[in-house]
Formats: structure tokens, sequence, C-alpha cells
């Protein structure tokens, strides 16, 4: 799932010209100058790009491991339990590595109810520094374009370690105001389909500056403390937190 700026992996510099040699070879093989030789090219481009490809994203998922330490440990927003649609080390299931605020964000979808007005907690203690509750919503499955305000309706609660950003709120349902002290497990409003959205779901990131600043701000790791869990989680996608 994609939101917030519709941030995509653009391909690196390897990539673009493996590509160009594969469609050289490609349109090459019919030209009886070059015959059999482009095709080979073409091949040894395709299979250059799958073993690129596969390089890429290790490295990638390296990157993103090694930077996801000493975390700020946050509680799940929500009841339930809810799965990653987006997120962690995998650049193919986190596009929000592509933009330096979120790079350590998650999205969530809800998989045992309705996503839409599920009841958003505070995953943390913390004082409310910036509050946005004004933006229209989509109706729950549908996209949402709005690249003015692209998190929607959104709360900022300030930490020790920075600032957690829940997004995509229901627009009216936001409770907390701007000055409030919440407590982890407080309503702070419900789960909607405001900025850029593709359906119904909950984004949440840390990052050093206290309200939207898209690509401005520097990514906080965060890591999840589950149901009856000891230890804090780093999650991945396809996860589940209850």
């Amino acid at each position: 799932m994609r939101d917030d700026p519709c941030i995509v992996r653009l391909p690196n510099t390897v990539t673009i010209l493996l590509l160009v040699a594969a469609a050289f070879g490609f349109a090459s093989v019919w030209d009886p100058r070059i015959g059999l030789p482009g095709l080979a090219i073409a091949l040894l481009a395709m299979a250059g790009l799958l073993l690129w490809e596969r390089f890429d994203v290790r490295a990638a998922s390296q990157r993103w491991l090694a930077r996801a330490v000493r975390p700020i440990v946050l509680h799940p927003p929500f009841e339930g339990s809810w799965r990653v649609a987006a997120g962690g080390p995998n650049p193919r299931f986190n596009h929000h590595q592509a933009v330096s605020d979120q790079f350590f964000a998650y999205d969530f979808l809800r998989i045992d109810s309705d996503t839409w007005g599920s009841a958003i907690l505070a995953p943390c203690d913390g004082l409310i520094v910036h509050v946005e509750d004004r933006q229209p919503d989509a109706p729950p499955g549908e996209k949402h374009h709005d690249h003015a305000h692209p998190f929607g309706n959104y709360i900022s609660i300030e930490t020790s370690r920075g600032y957690v950003i829940l997004a995509h709120l229901q627009q009216g349902s936001v409770t907390a105001r701007v000055g409030d002290t919440v407590s982890t497990g407080e309503l702070i409003g419900r789960c909607g389909n405001s900025g850029n959205t593709r359906a119904a779901h909950l984004h949440i990131h840390a990052q050093s500056l206290p309200s939207q600043a898209v690509a401005s701000a520097e990514g906080v790791p965060i890591a999840f403390l589950g149901h009856g869990a000891r230890d804090p989680m780093l999650l991945e996608y396809g996860d589940t937190l209850a």
C-alpha cells in the first residue's frame, strides 16, 4: 500500500543501464548485421538485472537494519490485530524508504475487523505538539490524492527521542489538542482515509521535527512492544501486531 506523497522506488543508474542494454539487444535481433549477438546482449543484460536487483534489495535491507538502532519503543496504537501493509527493511515492501522522515514508517491494516473507524490509541506517553483534523476523507476503500496535505488528519506526539506521527485519521475524530499530555493507550482519534492514501489505514512513524515536513526531517527508528511480549520488535512487511 502506497500512501503519503505516493512515493515510488525509482530505478538506480545500474538498473537503467541494464534496461537500456536489454532493450538495445532485443531491438537488434531483427537487424541482420547484429542478429544473434544482439540476443545474447539482451539475455545477459536481463540476467544481470535480476542479479543486481537481488543484490540491491539485500544491500538496502542491510542499510535499514544498520540504522534501526536505539528505536523509540511504542505500544500498539490500536486494539485488535493489525498487519504491516508497508514497512520494514525490504524496500520492495517499504516505499517509505525513499523519503528521509518516513524511512522507518509503517502502514497498518486491521485484519480482525474494519480498518475504517477503528479506535487509534496513543502509542506512548508524550505532549501533543501538532494536530490536523480538518481534512476530508475519501470513502474507506477508495484512493485519495491530497498532495498539499499528504498526511491528511494527523497527530504529532513529542517524546524525549523525537516526534511520533499518526496519520490518515478520520476527519473530526481527533480528541487530543495541542498542549495536551497523553498517556499510552489513551484514545486520540479514529482511523480514516484522509491525505494521500489508497484505502483506509493507519500510518505511523517518528521523526526529528514536530509536524509535517516531507523529506525535510530525519526519520527515527521505532519498535513495538506487542501484547505479552517482553522485548520490543522491529516489524517487517506482513507481520501482525496485536
